[in-house]
């Protein structure tokens, strides 16, 4: 047992208090013998021995209370003195020291000065009777030297401190710091916090958090001299999966400008594939600013790039290109080995001829004849006309969209809806009620066109530029009436206001559908110059969910089987197994062969660049107890990591038993006789 405020111990000396009373108030009589009395000595004696056994026992009761009301003020603490690899420290002074190594502390002289105030912090405690702990904090907290009166550790972390390129977190240092304080039982504790107080790594503070009631803050603020660059990559928007084509992809940068002046022809360049090219961007005091790259990605593979401003890389990104795209065209109308028109027409659009380098590898397949083999390698598979399929093709559906693959539905003719709704009711975007017929046009004949396009989606993006193609040109004789659909994006509708294409989320993939088949009997769109376009967007888009992410932020974990290692941007390998990436750059990821199997592009967290600071009295304003709320902490246990020292209301249950003491106290002097 150990005590949270061990001063008020001194309050065990008012146990000698009753018995200094009694010695200083007892009764002094002169003893005088009576003849007449001495049939009554046995009587007398045994009266006079009760009463001395009463009294006794009433001062007993009157310094243990006094006692016990000195424990109740020391606050006393169940704790193991040994916990593990963590144990309690006695001290007359506890201090943890927090250093700040996020990326923002490598601007100017920041490194040399956090090293100095740690310097000043160690400097001002005493070896052998004070204790200090080292924490290092970024996204992350590190202990570097635990608490322990012994400074050696201490003093070495202190100058082996050097800045790394995670992201500020302040408050989840304060609460890993107080966690250490927790295992000291000292007069004094208090936390020394070293940072240059980022505004945003103050972001994630919740005000719920609080100091152990007694633990002090100390923030010393550092300032960079010079700051850093005033303008900074903001975001980046960039392909980070991309289809083997001639199609140009946009690369879009945003910068934002953290100085108040403006900042004139700021050169930005974009580094990709051995080639750069640059652009010249105006920014206003405290403004932003996009610029745009156009870019072909032609090169199968990882395809690395570096956006540079002022000749210094500042984002890192990957666009991952697939060189061909495995297809399954599952056919509920082939016949006798022969293709339906509608999968006929879709086959086409996805590899129109030799003269066309199509990105898409495609296998038709019988709808009554598709295997759950025939989808274990694909991206995406398409089914036209089909009202169901084999149980363990429609469970490798789900398995393909369970790993980020997708499937397009065209329903048809020959689709029995009640069919089409039992077998993919679980994973189409909607169900199918009936089918319509298009109304009548004043040019003649009937049908129906596509209105309300959503022109921001990558479907259809394409067809927002001029000269793309107009889909409104389309007419559909017949198509699917749908109901529920509410759980799914409309992306298209007929002019009637009912859903012509509409896509829904299934796992790690996505589930499209065209309400409509493209069999001639049914619409013109297949002969359209707009089908081939549609039916290539809509395919790459849904591939493009099974890669795998390709640019992350410092600190994340990067993805790496087991066998493979990955290769930092200072070549060097991890070792740690843990794969945490640790600063900026490229990751290589090698297989067990030793070939390149990845690449991770890594970036500082843009927030490292803000500049804009928190008050050091507004820190301490938070986490601080006043008086008030430490007596109401008084009782309950504090959050944060580590070791824990748990009064467990032990205080209150002194300050009862010193109440039962004071009420045996009462009734047993109402019993003793005074003389």
């Amino acid at each position: 047992m150990s005590f949270l405020t061990p001063t008020f111990l001194v309050g065990l000396a008012g146990m000698g208090l009753p018995v200094l009373i009694h010695l200083l108030t007892r009764d002094r009589v002169r003893r005088v013998e009576f003849s007449t009395l001495r049939f009554f000595v046995k009587t007398s004696g045994r009266v006079l021995r009760r009463k001395r056994f009463q009294e006794m026992l009433l001062l007993l009761l009157r310094a243990v209370v006094c006692g016990l009301l000195a424990v109740a003020f020391a606050r006393p603490l169940l704790e193991d003195d040994d916990d593990g690899d963590l144990p309690v420290v006695h001290a007359r002074r506890a201090r943890v020291v927090l250093v700040d190594v996020s990326a923002s502390m490598a601007r100017g002289d920041a490194p040399e000065a956090l090293r100095n105030a740690a310097r000043d912090a160690l400097a001002e405690l005493s070896a052998g009777t004070d204790a200090v702990a080292v924490l290092t904090f970024a996204e992350n907290v590190t202990i570097e030297a635990p608490l322990a009166r012994d400074f050696a550790r201490a003093e070495r972390a202190v100058e082996d401190l050097a800045p790394t390129e995670g992201a500020t977190n302040i408050a989840q240092a304060l609460g890993w710091g107080d966690a250490q304080l927790r295992r000291a039982r000292a007069e004094r504790r208090d936390v020394v916090l070293i940072s240059d107080l980022q505004r945003t790594g103050w972001a994630d503070f919740k005000a719920d958090f609080k100091l152990t009631p007694g633990v002090q803050l100390d923030v010393r603020p550092i300032t960079p001299d010079p700051p850093g660059p005033p303008v900074a990559v903001l975001a980046c928007s960039f392909p980070e999966t991309a289809v083997l084509d001639r199609e140009p992809q946009t690369i879009t940068v945003q910068l934002i400008n953290y100085d108040p002046q403006p900042a004139q022809g700021v050169n930005v360049a974009l580094k990709l594939g051995g080639n750069t090219a640059t652009r010249e961007v105006n920014l206003r005091g405290g403004g932003t600013a996009a610029t745009t790259f156009r870019r072909v990605f032609d090169s199968p593979g990882d395809n690395p790039g570096t956006i540079e401003l002022a000749g210094r890389p500042a984002f890192y990104f990957n666009a991952r290109v697939i060189p061909r795209i495995q297809v399954v065209l599952i056919d509920g109308g082939m016949n006798a080995g022969r293709a339906s028109d509608a999968a006929f027409f879709v086959e086409t659009a996805l590899a129109p001829g030799t003269d066309v380098a199509s990105p898409f590898e495609t296998r038709v397949r019988s709808a009554v004849a598709v295997a759950a083999s025939d989808l274990a390698d694909t991206r995406v598979a398409i089914v036209v006309d089909a009202g169901r399929i084999a149980p363990a093709a429609a469970k490798a559906l789900r398995g393909l969209l369970a790993r980020g693959g997708g499937v397009l539905l065209m329903p048809g003719e020959g689709t029995d809806p009640a069919a089409f709704n039992a077998t993919f009711g679980e994973l189409a975007p909607c169900r199918l009620r009936e089918v319509r017929t298009g109304r009548m046009l004043r040019a003649g004949g009937f049908g129906a066109s596509l209105a309300s396009i959503d022109f921001q989606h990558p479907i259809f993006e394409v067809f927002s530029h001029p000269r793309h193609g107009d889909l409104s040109l389309p007419k559909f004789l017949r198509y699917w009436d749908v109901t529920d659909s509410q759980l799914s994006q409309v992306l298209a509708k007929f002019d009637d206001n009912r859903p012509a294409v509409l896509a829904r989320n299934v796992g790690g993939g996505v589930v499209m559908m065209l309400a409509a088949c493209p069999d001639p009997a049914w619409t013109d769109f297949a002969r359209q110059t707009t089908f081939l376009p549609y039916v290539w967007q809509t395919v790459k888009y849904l591939a493009a969910r099974t890669e795998r992410k390709t640019t992350y932020v410092v600190g994340e974990s990067l993805p790496a089987p087991e066998g493979h290692t990955l290769i930092g941007p200072d070549g060097k390998a991890d070792e740690t197994g843990r794969f945490a990436a640790r600063r900026a750059g490229f990751y290589t990821l090698k297989g067990p062969d030793g070939q390149d199997a990845a690449t991770y592009a890594v970036n500082r967290s843009p927030a490292e660049a803000d500049p804009a600071t928190v008050a050091a009295d507004e820190i301490v304003q938070a986490v601080e107890r006043t008086g008030q709320e430490a007596l109401a902490a008084a009782g309950q246990s504090d959050e944060g990591e580590g070791p824990r020292s748990d009064d467990r209301g032990l205080w209150w249950w002194v300050i009862v038993a010193v109440a039962v003491l004071l009420v045996a106290e009462l009734l047993l002097g109402n019993k003793t006789l005074r003389h």
